[in-house]
């Protein structure tokens, strides 16, 4: 639970119906007790703490690493899982993200990477109100592009046969942010023939620079792809791949340890494994133990490396206007 000890910045605050236009389920979440209400609000906090202590554009980890660092939240804040295995203090920090981007507090300079606004670096966060600062600006904003979408679904079923049950595969949601599409490609990514997931990777690890082949599907050992990565040194190394495309839960250290054991199997000099889930803590060090030591890609970096490559992901410019800049009254 967050310790709201901390609460100078109107976090248990009750907004009223006259206050806020917004859904009825929104409000509720807005003046709900839960936790996860409350991570959000002190996640805009910590954001912005986060952003003026690195002192510019920095990348979305890292930045969420560093929010995370305060003690607004709790080691069993920081530890909590969702079903599928994702941070849930991340997710509502991502989503923390998103509404100082709409406040016109944060914006993202490219991709992946966000940074103060004017306004952003001039908070004083010792003289902040999560609701009047952020929430009241930015949840007119969501109102109006859940608006805008629902016309524009209404718009192609009136002019199209197409089956109301498909349309949403095929009109994806404009949130006009750097952050959210990420939970949207993890989902995909789940989604995916497993057999399709693991050429996937392997085609990432080709973009990588790694030369890597994929492996039979029988009496390969658990190992999805085989290859070499020769350095600017002139150094070789021999390359083994394991993937896994989790839906629930975390990779566990009996699972790093049998992939250990097949490297060994392959006299391979280093493994990646790949898992669109987190890694446990025993996980992660087993992968630090012995010579041959495995390079650990979680759900979150995988998105920043089909990303970064460009593999199924490309972006456009959005404008976003910061109404209380331009004030009817």
């Amino acid at each position: 639970m967050v310790d709201l000890n901390y609460d100078n910045f109107g976090i248990i605050r009750k907004i009223t119906k006259e206050e806020a236009n917004m859904p009825k389920n929104w409000l509720s979440f807005i003046n709900s007790e839960k936790n996860l209400n409350y991570m959000e609000k002190f996640g805009v906090i910590a954001i912005l703490k986060a952003l003026q202590a690195y002192g510019g554009p920095t990348k979305a980890a890292l930045v969420k690493e560093k929010a995370s660092e305060y003690p607004f939240f709790t080691d069993q804040d920081r530890e909590k899982k969702s079903s599928n295995g994702q941070s849930q203090l991340e997710f509502r920090l991502q989503w923390a993200m998103s509404n100082l981007k709409k406040a016109g507090l944060l914006h993202s300079p490219q991709w992946g990477v966000w940074a103060l606004t004017q306004m952003g670096e001039d908070v004083n966060t010792n003289n902040f109100d999560v609701w009047d600062d952020v929430y009241s600006i930015s949840t007119p904003i969501w109102q109006k592009n859940r608006l805008n979408n629902q016309k524009k679904k209404d718009e192609i079923l009136e002019y199209s046969n197409i089956n109301v049950a498909s349309l949403d595969a095929d009109i994806i949601e404009e949130t006009d942010d750097s952050e959210l599409w990420r939970d949207q490609l993890l989902q995909r990514l789940t989604e995916m023939n497993p057999y399709k997931f693991e050429e996937l990777i392997v085609n990432l690890m080709r973009k990588i620079g790694i030369k890597m082949d994929t492996t039979s599907k029988s009496g390969d050992s658990g190992i999805d792809g085989i290859g070499y990565l020769r350095t600017p040194e002139l150094m070789t190394y021999k390359i083994v791949l394991q993937t896994k495309r989790f839906t629930k839960g975390a990779v566990t250290g009996p699972d790093i340890s049998n992939f250990a054991g097949t490297i060994n199997g392959h006299n391979a000099d280093r493994g990646i494994f790949v898992t669109t889930s987190t890694y446990t803590n025993d996980a992660i060090s087993r992968s630090r133990q012995g010579a041959n030591l495995i390079t650990l890609v979680d759900g979150d970096e995988l998105v920043d490396l089909l990303f970064e490559h460009r593999m199924g992901i490309s972006e456009k410019a959005v404008v976003v206007i910061n109404e209380k800049m331009f004030p009817k009254d």
